[in-house]
């Protein structure tokens, strides 16, 4: 009988060192697949920029066109043989763009009038005026709120990413421009961002079988996945450098039913696995213009750190039950009791010691009792050093409250209520380095009592470097370094705020080259972007810190001087002027010069939004332009 007792006690031990390792499992596992998922997040976000920032510069470009809003507006306000020639001019004239649209990867640009009737499609000149209201919420927006917007839409020829924004004349809308991009460029795009991954696209069944034609949605295939999905033909097929086991995986997730995952429309990972290898499976949902989820982006790609967890799992569950039969054979052999314990011991500590995370274990007084080797190769303290001091005090650092006292600290305190504690911290090194950790603490119980605290900590630095290096990638021109036009607007909107509370002064410089094309034309786009590289340079040197230098597209700049009225904003405008002017940026070749037009206009706390201070800006440099460049007025 006792030796049934002691028989059932190892197997409830053993059952609970199963769900506490699978529980460890789990939480690593989670940890991944919700960094993988936000990574796919930022990732996708940043691809869509780029192309709208892009579409952007086109479109402004189009603006500026000597012909295209003229004959647009002739052709939509005619009807009969002179609207065919207006239509056909304007292709004659805009065909060289759509030319460099295509070698871009965008093959889709069209023109429609104000009520969302098709005027000009480049890629199909020969269809126009049909309605596209009915089928495209895009144009019906565009209608009630005429502003720049993007997002995925189904048509009844191409499906896709649409960029659309309005043309005005007189300031009534006069129609649209639109540029459209697959989610085969879209995946390009997204595999150079993050290479090693394979993208599929899944499409609501619905949204294409009620709109778009039947030739339409032959590059469409049912999903495997779920009933309710397509999948995009092309996806399938996968880079010669990608080497996934794409339907046996494909065949996994179908057995998951993740149908009730994909209704509620937001992202989420999945841990797959075939011979021993570990896959994330990651779903972003691809919005429409009404914000619903139209889709998902599917990225999978191998996974060492799951299949590495997932090694580490089942070796625990090996070796805790070599464990448990090392116990029972202690309380069967009383003889061999002490020796025996010993053995365990040592096994367990070496366990502990060849775990990559740090492992720290305090009593109820906060006095180290256990720290592996871990601990000391992260932190740089030696062994005797962390039993002897407080590791509170040495390792632990809180941003918010220095004087945060280790009875005060979440990972200590938690665990001896009974409760665990999971969170990103701080930990100061030997040297006085902060590095970035994740840290789990949980209760350490003896005869039913808490006696102590286990944490465990890992380095997330690598983590942290690359959401810090996606971040800039979303917020930073690639070309001049400085802040992108989505991350200058956010700058202003803030100052446009704190003008309204604080009362202060600021003003706002827009400033463009003068007769830029003609750079291009004589030197080439490269000397255009040393051009705008030098100009970057010069300006930065005459701000402050607190002032904000952006490229908001082409060869078109801001500059956001917080705390300075118009007076000083012209003075350092003046400076700018004149510096870039003396200062021809250097080629091996020639030297060339340059000048710039400078709009200026103070923040006003009555302005409705930074829209109100753009225009005043724009329209203040419209009138240096118009009074012969090279020189500052204000509005």
């Amino acid at each position: 009988m006792r030796k049934a007792n002691y028989i059932l006690v190892l197997l409830f031990v053993y059952v609970g060192i199963v769900a506490f390792l699978n529980e460890i499992r789990y939480d690593k596992e989670q940890q991944y697949l919700d960094h993988t998922s936000q990574l796919l997040q930022t990732t996708y976000d940043a691809s869509l920029q780029r192309y709208a920032l892009a579409m952007d510069t086109f479109y402004t470009s189009v603006l500026r066109h000597p012909t295209a809003v003229p004959l647009l507006v002739k052709g939509v306000n005619s009807t009969g043989e002179q609207q065919n020639e207006a239509r056909n001019e304007l292709y004659r004239q805009l065909r060289p763009q759509f030319r460099d649209l295509i070698v871009r990867g965008i093959r889709q640009w069209q023109f429609h009038d104000a009520d969302g009737n098709s005027f000009l499609r480049f890629h199909a000149p020969d269809m126009h005026g049909d309605n596209l209201l009915p089928v495209r919420s895009s144009l019906r927006q565009m209608q009630t709120q005429p502003i720049p917007r993007y997002g995925f839409e189904v048509g009844r020829l191409f499906i896709g990413f649409r960029f659309i924004h309005p043309i005005f004349t007189s300031g009534e809308l006069t129609g649209t421009m639109e540029t459209a991009v697959s989610f085969r460029e879209v995946s390009e795009d997204l595999a150079s961002l993050a290479s090693g991954q394979a993208f599929l696209f899944l499409l609501h069944r619905e949204s294409v079988e009620q709109v778009s034609v039947a030739d339409n949605t032959r590059a469409f295939e049912p999903s495997v996945i779920s009933s309710g999905y397509l999948v995009d033909r092309d996806s399938l097929q996968l880079p010669e450098n990608i080497i996934l086991p794409l339907d046996v995986l494909r065949t996994q997730m179908a057995r998951l039913n993740l149908q009730g995952k994909l209704d509620q429309g937001e992202p989420f990972a999945l841990a797959l696995y075939h011979n021993s290898i570990g896959y994330s499976a990651a779903f972003i949902p691809v919005l429409d213009f009404d914000n619903r989820p139209a889709g998902y982006i599917l990225a999978l790609q191998s996974a060492s750190i799951l299949t590495s967890t997932q090694w580490e799992f089942f070796s625990a569950l090996g070796i805790s039950l070599v464990v448990m039969c090392l116990l029972g054979w202690l309380l069967l052999n009383q003889h061999r009791q002490r020796l025996e314990m010993q053995s365990q011991k040592q096994q367990l500590d070496a366990i502990g010691q060849a775990v990559g995370e740090g492992i720290y274990v305090q009593d109820l007084d906060g006095q180290t009792v256990y720290i592996n080797e871990a601990v000391t190769r992260l932190t740089g303290f030696n062994a005797t050093k962390l039993y002897q001091g407080n590791l509170h005090n040495l390792l632990h650092s809180h941003e918010e409250n220095a004087q945060l006292t280790l009875s005060e600290c979440p990972i200590f305190v938690n665990p001896l209520s009974g409760q665990s504690y999971e969170g990103d911290e701080q930990f100061r090194t030997r040297t006085g380095e902060l590095i970035p950790v994740v840290v789990t603490s949980r209760p350490l119980w003896e005869n039913g009592e808490i006696t102590g605290v286990v944490t465990v900590f890992r380095d997330i630095s690598e983590r942290k470097e690359n959401e810090r290096k996606l971040q800039e990638l979303a917020t930073t021109d690639s070309l001049t370094g400085l802040s992108n036009r989505r991350a200058f607007l956010e700058r202003l909107e803030e100052e446009l705020r704190l003008c309204r509370r604080l009362k202060h002064q600021s003003t706002l410089l827009m400033l463009d080259f003068d007769h830029f094309k003609q750079i291009n034309d004589d030197y080439g786009h490269s000397a255009g972007d040393a051009v705008l590289k030098h100009f970057a340079a010069e300006a930065t040197e005459c701000l402050r810190k607190t002032d904000l230098l952006g490229r908001l597209g082409g060869e078109e700049f801001a500059i956001l001087l917080p705390g300075t009225d118009l007076e000083g904003a012209r003075h350092l405008a003046e400076l700018i002027r004149e510096r870039m002017e003396q200062n021809p940026t250097r080629q091996e070749a020639n030297d060339i010069a340059m000048t710039l037009s400078i709009g200026m206009t103070a923040i006003k706390p009555d302005d409705k939004n930074t829209s109100d201070v753009l225009n005043r800006a724009d329209k203040a440099l419209y009138q240096a332009k118009e009074k012969g460049r090279n020189q500052v007025r204000a509005a």
